[in-house]
């Protein structure tokens, strides 16, 4: 798992099918949809470009987060321990075999997106651009062990959206709406962390249970002013993604009044 591209994300932070398929519906479905619409041409090159970027972002994202699970919660008084003890020695026997293998998957990534796109291009560059900052950024996070590392949170999550949008034509609004899609609600779900509860944030998430309603709610939030009162100059097609989602996070808190899926708003 700390080889295998998407394999560490799965067995470590996801752990069931289900969450898989919400991480897609949260994540693959956003990315891939808002980028699509900056997009003209055929589907076989927007499809290949799409899992070259999806490779270079996870493979480094997932480096980030063994170096989070493995190195910086020994920092912390009430770390969350993912891993065995043969995982740790694994890894500090092999940290730097791991993160040549992760980098070189982003790199071998990259390299083949270039043959689908001019590697003079200036949206090739900014998309390896933003690739590469992934890693200091959640270096930084990782080193930075205490509660105000929220308000790192939200470009550390953003970095692995990002890059999708900046491959073909910028679109401002596309960019806006990925943002609003999961990693604003994200953050603002950090701020409610069991050990690090912002005191403003007790009334809207006073536990981890009322986070389903939570997410209900601004989805709601969304979804209503974008129906009403959907600006002119964008289609309202561009709010698909949100609409989605808020029958989505519907669907989950209907279910979870009746049943417990396992691992659930466990990450």
């Amino acid at each position: 798992m700390f080889y295998i591209p998407f394999g560490y994300y799965y067995a470590v932070r996801l752990g069931t099918v289900p969450k898989l398929l919400s991480w897609m519906l949260i994540y693959i479905m956003p990315t891939a949809f808002y980028s699509w619409l900056t997009y003209e041409g055929a589907w076989l090159p927007f499809i290949a470009n799409y899992l070259l970027v999806l490779l270079a972002v996870f493979s480094l994202y997932e480096l980030g987060y063994i170096f989070n699970d493995t190195v910086a919660i020994r920092h912390e008084q009430q770390p969350a321990i993912r891993l065995y003890k043969y995982n740790f020695a694994h890894f500090d026997r092999y940290r730097w075999w791991i993160s040549a293998v992760r980098i070189a998957y982003a790199v071998l990534a990259l390299r083949c997106l270039a043959f689908n796109c001019s590697p003079r291009s200036w949206s090739f560059w900014l998309v390896c651009v933003a690739v590469t900052a992934i890693l200091p950024v959640f270096t930084l996070y990782n080193r930075w062990r205490s509660k105000d590392n929220v308000w790192l949170y939200p470009v550390l999550v953003f970095s692995r959206y990002l890059p999708f949008m900046l491959l073909y034509r910028i679109d401002g609004w596309a960019i806006l709406l990925l943002w609003l899609s999961f990693p604003l609600v994200n953050w603002l779900e950090r701020f409610s962390m069991p050990v690090y509860r912002f005191p403003f944030m007790q009334r809207l998430i006073p536990n981890e249970k009322s986070k389903t309603i939570f997410r209900v709610a601004y989805y709601v939030v969304l979804f209503i002013p974008s129906v009403l009162f959907c600006p002119p100059q964008i289609s309202r097609l561009y709010f698909l993604p949100i609409d989605i989602l808020c029958c989505y996070r519907l669907i989950i808190y209907f279910y979870t009044l009746h049943h417990s899926p396992k691992n659930y708003l466990n990450g």
